[in-house]
């Protein structure tokens, strides 16, 4: 019978539990709204009771050998607690490894949400890549990097502020939180085409501006045209920084508009360039949603395995 693992998903705005066995499949999951305060025992006390009660779903099979987390922001360099967390700053200095291990009795592994995402998706190919981006596009825009099977980790654990890479160099691009202007997270993330498509008269939902531009509306077709055109350039910066094979696009706004992943992609594979690689995959997500999850979960798998190798 296949190991089975735990994965554990904390986002801004949801959590999520899994049990997970060693190809991928989710076996039981539970999911929640993440607290938006407090001192973090709410959050802990409901990972608790949320693994006991997937662990009831799944009584036969065997108990699982690990916990994998997946947690936005900075972590300690022992991976063992969040140093910075914007959107949750109650899980700053919470530790959450010790918790949990004390909690469930199972050994623990955190790593941040975009590596976990990235891990998901990179086990989910049938064909591993070999030099693979993961981009996640939601509230902000994050990336991982996988080489030759193994995380790249130069920044803060993961492959660096790829969010942050500049693709406007106009003298009105926006500017980001971070201080720069022209920041891809500043051009494609939720709230920067929310704020585009009601400057073009559009809807600022997802959904809607996706219809709109199937039905063929030229705001719409123009705006999407104007996103691709810069995520494109991101695309080929990242492939030309570590000559990616594969480039998974993934998150919330990935997932609701993806004419966008569509018309991005098909703006890269028109590019030449002897720096990238042919062919050179630019793809939307295989796990949709359940990329940390299931990720999460086989970084845990890849910790013990590397442990009982070394």
């Amino acid at each position: 019978m296949q190991a089975i693992f735990v994965g554990i998903d904390i986002g801004g705005t949801h959590t999520r539990v899994a049990i997970v066995d060693a190809l991928g499949r989710v076996l039981a999951d539970r999911s929640t709204e993440t607290p938006t305060g407090g001192d973090g025992e709410d959050l802990v006390r409901w990972l608790e009771n949320a693994y006991h009660t997937c662990r009831g779903e799944t009584d036969n099979c065997p108990d699982p050998v690990a916990i994998g987390v997946g947690v936005p922001g900075v972590l300690e360099p022992g991976r063992s607690a969040v140093v910075r967390a914007v959107n949750l700053p109650f899980i700053e200095g919470l530790p959450l490894k010790d918790m949990l291990v004390e909690r469930t009795g199972l050994t623990t592994f955190l790593d941040c949400d975009t590596v976990a995402a990235a891990w998901g998706e990179y086990c989910a190919r049938e064909k591993s890549p070999q030099r693979m981006a993961y981009l996640t596009i939601g509230t902000g825009v994050g990336a991982a990097v996988i080489l030759d099977g193994e995380v790249l980790r130069h920044t803060h654990h993961t492959a660096g502020h790829l969010g942050h890479v500049i693709c406007d160099t106009s003298t009105n691009a926006p500017e980001c939180h971070c201080g720069a202007r022209g920041c891809l997270e500043s051009l494609i993330a939720g709230p920067a085409i929310a704020a585009a498509a009601r400057a073009a008269d559009l809807p600022d939902e997802l959904d809607k501006i996706e219809l709109a531009f199937h039905e063929g509306d030229p705001g719409a077709t123009k705006l999407i045209d104007t996103l691709a055109r810069h995520l494109a350039v991101a695309l080929l910066d990242i492939t030309h920084i570590y000559a990616t094979d594969t480039i998974v696009i993934g998150g919330g706004v990935a997932h609701r508009l993806p004419s966008l992943v569509r018309a991005a992609a098909r703006r890269v594979d028109d590019t030449p360039s002897v720096l990238k690689p042919v062919p050179l995959c630019a793809e939307p997500s295989a796990l949709s949603d359940y990329s940390g999850l299931v990720g999460a979960a086989l970084l845990a798998a890849k910790h013990i395995r590397d442990a009982n190798t070394s």
